[in-house]
């Protein structure tokens, strides 16, 4: 199934077992919202793969490193929550944390 925005609400797919998330939301309802629709419990599925993508700004060098963090630190947070409700949370915390000291978030 591909489709745009197809997680919000008035949609019941409990089935689904694997999605892919592209454009996620900052808006803490809404991201809550698609990851339980794919989480939500269904007869011969024991779970769930999500996988929400996270774009990162290029480096354009100091002038915009203010604008990159800004952008970096809306998606860390959701980024966040997720690897710790995650399987392979160590390893996601790992890779988040790479990140985290490039851009100088490690107080998230």
């Amino acid at each position: 199934l591909v489709a745009i925005r197809c997680l919000d609400e008035g949609v019941d797919i409990p089935a689904i077992k694997t999605a892919v998330i592209l454009a996620s939301s900052a808006n803490p309802r809404q991201f809550i919202q698609r990851r339980g629709r794919i989480l939500r419990p269904h007869p011969g599925k024991e779970r769930a793969t999500l996988f929400d993508a996270i774009v990162l700004p290029p480096d354009l060098g100091r002038e915009t490193l203010e604008v990159e963090r800004n952008l970096l630190r809306k998606e860390l947070k959701r980024f966040l929550e997720f690897a710790d409700l995650a399987d392979n949370a160590g390893e996601a915390r790992i890779k988040l944390l790479k990140l985290q000291k490039q851009y100088g978030l490690l107080d998230m």
